[in-house]
């Protein structure tokens, strides 16, 4: 038996950081390999409707950081520590942010502005994709080898272009019953990437596939129009022989989701995600970042997403900012911005009360990161619902005071987190306030944290994946499925 690592969402990844998800499949690769279980990598193509093999040095720089084994080039740590900018590169900067402004102001006369100009422009951008799937999959179905702006070759299939079931697999389907597939990323974007597990799993390869939450189903307001996630969730269900959840609320919700769905609910296992960051040992000094706060400042690492709640972290900073002017402390928010917050973006750059304190960072490398957990006054997460929260565990793995919402899974991190209501902007201030103004009281709980708080490697979430697929070593060592 063969364990398969699906890699099809880390192989085309262009960013200089990973998203939570890409970061988290990552982290259970490198903790796959640190269990010492043979793995072979793959990806989803949308040309041969099947997994391809995937060497190792495909995978990007970003990836190759959080599995030292890989050989990251060690470029990467220098490209970390930068001297100031230049004039050229401040000038070269704000031309890059005049362009983008261009891009946006042509985008909000096409398609408006607000939240129903770029719900509009995505949902234009789905239907446009959805059209090109239709036409692939149409022409593969009428045998027309071209099915494209008008032009058509029919191709009459032979005896020999019949498909035989007792054939060996096709060379992009490289499997062997009773092979497992660890397809653990969110692939409900991916074009082919159904059809590839559906190859699979007809020569009897076990499916593996984990939720991260329900958001298009249970939160769907907050979303453009989600019917690709939808219907990957419904495959996911349908089609896995084993689906992980990353939390005992993403379970209930799946659980509720088949139940009303009408669907059987698939064997479900529940691991923990990693807290432990790689790459940089605890006694490691990190280098200066880039940015360096020049005043006490907090830090929320998240997508600038709806549902992640930063217009809490603008109103509590629009309350602080008036009412302690510059012993304002500031605020660093790390992440890349998502749908739905392209007005709270324009608030926050444009107004001078907040946007001194206020700073959107993007493109940050793990060893600025590191910097900014060892250097903050504390962490806040403010998110109105989560399938876990990966940051705050962080932060609490770092010895750092965490100020979290305590909605959805947030609770079931720790009990360690200082939390409030995702609405409750006055207890945020309130907590900030505490932080900044009570030394002895925040000490007191760094301690009380780095004395209780039991971080996870990304080796413990892979050990508590192969017990929930039911993988176990014979007496060679080799993996086999438990009965």
């Amino acid at each position: 038996m063969t364990i398969w690592y699906d890699v099809s969402g880390l192989v085309a990844w262009r960013k200089s950081h990973l998203g939570g998800i890409e970061r988290t499949t990552a982290g259970i690769l490198d903790g796959l390999h640190g269990l010492g279980l043979p793995l072979r990598l793959v990806h989803a193509s949308s040309e041969s409707a099947g997994f391809e093999p995937v060497a190792e040095e495909r995978l990007p720089e970003a990836v190759r950081v959080m599995c030292p084994w890989l050989k990251v080039p060690a470029r990467h740590y220098e490209s970390a520590i930068k001297p100031p900018p230049t004039a050229a590169e401040n000038a070269a900067e704000r031309a890059a942010a005049e362009r983008f402004t261009r891009r946006q102001r042509r985008r909000e006369l096409i398609y408006g502005a607000g939240v129903h100009g770029e719900a509009l422009r995505n949902s234009w951008i789905a239907f446009r994709t959805a059209g090109r799937e239709f036409v692939g999959h149409a022409g593969r179905r009428l045998g027309l080898s071209t099915l494209r702006r008008g032009r058509t070759t029919l191709s009459t299939p032979g005896p020999a272009d019949q498909p035989d079931p007792a054939a060996s697999p096709p060379p992009h389907v490289p499997f062997a019953r009773g092979d497992v597939l660890l397809s653990l990323g969110g692939t409900f974007g991916m074009q082919g990437h159904r059809a590839a597990v559906d190859a699979a799993r007809s020569r009897g390869v076990s499916i593996v596939r984990m939720v991260y939450d329900l958001v298009p189903i249970t939160k769907p307001h907050w979303l453009t129009p989600q019917t690709t996630q939808i219907a990957w969730l419904r495959h996911v269900v349908e089609r896995s022989d084993v689906v992980l959840t990353i939390s005992a609320c993403t379970r209930r919700e799946l659980t509720d989701y088949c139940r009303e769905a009408g669907l059987a609910t698939p064997r479900i296992g529940l691991v923990r995600l990693g807290d432990v960051s790689t790459g940089m040992a605890a006694d490691e000094v990190p280098p200066l970042p880039r940015f360096v706060p020049r005043r006490p400042f907090f830090l929320c690492v998240s997508t600038l997403d709806v549902r992640k709640n930063h217009r809490c972290l603008y109103e509590a900073w629009t309350a602080l900012a008036s009412e302690r002017g510059e012993q304002c402390p500031d605020l660093l928010c790390v992440g890349m911005s998502h749908t739905g917050v392209s007005d709270l973006i324009h608030e926050i750059r444009h107004d001078p009360v907040v946007n001194r304190h206020l700073h959107l960072l993007h493109g940050v490398y793990d060893a600025e990161l590191t910097w900014y957990y060892r250097n903050c006054v504390a962490t806040i997460y403010p998110s109105k619902h989560e399938g876990w929260g990966i940051p705050v565990a962080e932060s609490l793995a770092h010895g750092r005071l965490c100020l979290a919402s305590s909605a959805a899974s947030l609770r079931e991190i720790s009990d360690l987190p200082e939390f409030f209501a995702p609405h409750d902007t006055p207890r945020l201030v309130a907590l900030v306030e505490r932080s900044l103004d009570d030394p002895a009281w925040r000490t007191a709980r760094e301690s009380q944290i780095r004395a209780e708080f039991r971080p996870t490697t990304w080796t413990d979430t892979a050990a508590e994946i192969i017990a929930a697929v039911g993988i176990a070593g014979d007496a060679n060592g080799m993996p086999g499925v438990a009965a």
